[in-house]
């Protein structure tokens, strides 16, 4: 296989003329991101400490239970898939927004190791379907021709998150007395939008009077429902099918390293902590643009090119890791705090484009499922280098080789659309 050309069935407008539905779906879907990462990702560094010294145990020994929730959170994510198929995005959504919010909740009040941990492990699995459903599928669902742009705009809620969420839950924890209230609160949010997304949301624009894409020649009716012939074994049949986990697991590899190991990184460098705090938020804000231009990018030339790009930048922005002095840390913060969207987007989008609008609903899950094994190795591979070595170096060079393979993996990997079997 190599570079592919532009396909007739698929669109390359990359303006983001949604109409009003179409957006507040995005907005929808970006709160649904900002949650999800903020609960799951962000609040870590805050909620763990503190509630390890409410338990009287080593901070450490919590985080650590963060790796297992999240393969177990993987399982019930392929489950959830299923549930789409027969429930629709909107019901599954909903319904994990509601236990989530009581696992946040139980999790806010646990009262021992074990019951943190069975509430943890509820938290990470829940919020991880809501990842799953309400931040990509609704997307795939409105927008099957042009989620490569919608999905860069919805995934910019993930990097507000990174930015903003944990300064509010401090803020939170100093005005209401205490970590728990806090995380109350964050309950609470959790299940406003749940209402939101029972009473104003619809899982298909044609439910809503809007058309696919926003695109009046779209239209295919008022009722919709999934038709198609792709089983999970058809799915994981396909060679695109491992060819896209696995080279989006090595970019979400990076991902996870750049944002977990910032501070730490920034540390050995010879930074202040609150230097290293500001250039950790300068990170995330250009996570902003970067989701954009990510989605821009996919949209405009295709997935197969936008990833095989973005590959490059990012291993471009590694070298700089090692180049000592303000300016190579500043060109590597900028570069690598540009690709944080990316890894992100490019996985569903390439889904809905093989599969097809409803085959994405049964295969997404799958290459989700695909890439999350691959995204719980980045913690071993740091802890790994930074024992050995005493720096994260090695690491850093892991990274850029898997990066490197991932964009040659996707200069091979055909992205056209399959024919569904349902059709044959």
């Amino acid at each position: 296989m190599a570079l592919q050309g532009k396909n007739a069935q698929l669109s390359y407008d990359a303006k983001s003329n949604f109409g009003a539905k179409g957006w507040w779906v995005i907005i929808f879907s970006a709160l649904n991101w900002a949650f999800y990462g903020g609960i799951v990702n962000s609040s870590m560094n805050t909620v763990v400490p503190q509630l390890a010294a409410q338990l009287g145990v080593e901070s450490g020994n919590l985080l650590s239970l963060s790796t297992p929730a999240g393969l177990i959170a993987l399982v019930v994510c392929l489950l959830a898939g299923l549930a789409v198929t027969k429930m629709g995005a909107k019901n599954v959504n909903g319904i994990a927004l509601i236990l989530g919010a009581v696992a946040v909740f139980a999790w806010a009040n646990a009262s021992s190791v074990g019951g943190y941990t069975v509430a943890l492990i509820c938290v990470v699995c829940l919020m991880k379907v809501v990842e799953l459903v309400g931040g990509n599928t609704i997307i795939t669902n409105w927008f099957p021709k042009k989620k490569g742009i919608a999905i860069g705009w919805a995934t910019m809620g993930l990097n507000i998150s990174s930015a903003f969420f944990v300064t509010i839950l401090v803020a939170l924890t100093g005005a209401l007395g205490g970590i728990k209230y806090a995380l109350w609160v964050v309950a609470a949010c959790l299940i406003v939008l749940a209402v939101v997304n029972f009473v104003a949301f619809k899982n298909y624009p044609e439910e809503w009077g809007a058309y696919p894409d926003n695109n009046p020649n779209e239209k295919t009716g008022e009722k919709r429902t999934v038709r198609t012939g792709w089983t999970m074994g058809k799915v994981l049949k396909q060679k695109e099918t491992w060819m896209m986990g696995l080279g989006n697991g090595f970019y979400g590899m990076v991902t996870i390293g750049f944002v977990s190991t910032f501070i730490p990184s920034m540390l050995m460098k010879g930074y202040t902590q609150p230097q290293a705090l500001t250039m950790m938020t300068i990170a995330s804000l250009l996570g902003l643009a970067g989701s954009y231009f990510c989605g821009f990018l996919d949209q405009k030339f295709g997935a197969q090119k936008a990833s095989i790009i973005y590959g490059i930048w990012v291993v471009i922005g590694i070298c700089f890791y090692f180049v000592p002095g303000t300016v190579g840390t500043w060109i590597y913060i900028i570069m690598l705090g540009l690709s944080i969207g990316g890894s992100n987007n490019y996985p569903p989008s390439m889904t809905a484009q093989i599969f097809g609008r409803d085959g994405s609903v049964v295969a997404w899950p799958i290459v989700y499922f695909i890439k999350g094994l691959l995204c719980a190795s980045p913690y071993l591979i740091l802890g790994q280098s930074q024992a050995l070595t005493g720096t994260y170096n090695a690491a850093w060079i892991v990274f850029a080789v898997l990066t490197a393979l991932a964009a040659v993996l996707f200069y091979f990997t055909d992205l056209n659309p399959k024919k569904d079997p349902i059709e044959e």
